[in-house]
Parts: structure tokens; C-alpha cells; sequence
């Protein structure tokens, strides 16, 4: 008797549990089946660049320009974890790149030869605006000391002078 008390209540949770889910359940279930038609008929390059959008397309970007064995600092004007994001994002893409990545813009290039200047979506910065240390008239300068190899979308890529 007991037993059947202890199932009934069990199903109840279940029960409740499901009322309470089901929305939130239903609501993904409609994205993912929007994502599977937004993505459907496109390559796979095309796909990281929808669903990664700028990481993917900026560290395609990098990768064309960059040896495999090059240590790249990323001076990144975006929203604090963002940086993060961006760190385990182009990691991966770029490896075995060797990757620094700072929210200021005179960050130290602990001995990479590239620095690469990513700025963010617009929309990624309305969710999460800029919080770092930010100087344009000091990047400037830095800058000027460089040799430009790359110039696109969210992306300026320098190398130093004395690199090969």
C-alpha cells in the first residue's frame, strides 16, 4: 500500500513536472527546428560563420594570413565575457596558433610577432557593452610601428617589423 502511495506521488511529481516544462520545452523545440531551416542547404563553413558570427569569419580571416606556429595578441573591444568567448573560440580555430587575448588596447605583446586588432558585432555590444581599457590615439601610435597584412570585417592584423 505503501509502495502504491510512494508511485502515486511519484507520478505526480512527473505530472507536475512536465506542466512546468512543457512551455520552456516547446520554445526550444521551435528554435532548434528554426536553426535546422536556417542552416539547411549551406556548406559547413557557412554554417560556423552563421552560428559563430564574427569569430568564425575573423579567425578564417587570421588563419590565411598567419603561420601555424605564430603567437597572436588579440587587442579585443568587446563586452568582458566576450573575451572569453573569443579566448576558447579562437584557440580552437586557430590551433596551433598561440593566442593572447586582452580588453586593452596596451596590452603587451609577450613576444608575439602578430597583434590583431578584433572589434566585435554591434549587436554583441548592446548585450554587452565594452568594459575594458580602451585608448584609440595610443593604439594609434602603436600601430603605426607595424606592418598592416590583414584589414576586414572586426579585423586589423599587424605583424611586427622584425618578424618574418
Amino acid at each position: 500500500m505503501r509502495a502504491q502511495a510512494h508511485r502515486v506521488l511519484l507520478l505526480g511529481l512527473f505530472a507536475l513536472w512536465v506542466l512546468v516544462a512543457w512551455r520552456p520545452l516547446t520554445q526550444q523545440f521551435s528554435a532548434l527546428d528554426q536553426w535546422k531551416q536556417r542552416l539547411a542547404g549551406h556548406a559547413m563553413a557557412e554554417r560556423a560563420t552563421m552560428v559563430d558570427y564574427p569569430a568564425h569569419l575573423v579567425a578564417e580571416q587570421v588563419r590565411q594570413v598567419t603561420p601555424a606556429n605564430a603567437c597572436i595578441l588579440f587587442l579585443s573591444y568587446t563586452g568582458p565575457e566576450h573575451v572569453n568567448y573569443y579566448k576558447t573560440r579562437f584557440d580552437y580555430y586557430l590551433y596551433p596558433r598561440r593566442i593572447l587575448i586582452h580588453a586593452n588596447s596596451g596590452a603587451a605583446a609577450d613576444g608575439c610577432a602578430y597583434l590583431a586588432v578584433f572589434r566585435d558585432s554591434n549587436a554583441n555590444l548592446q548585450v554587452e557593452p565594452f568594459a575594458g581599457v580602451w585608448n584609440e590615439g595610443q593604439l594609434r601610435e602603436r600601430l603605426g610601428a607595424l606592418e598592416k597584412v590583414h584589414s576586414g570585417p572586426h579585423l586589423e592584423l599587424y605583424r611586427s617589423h622584425t618578424s618574418s
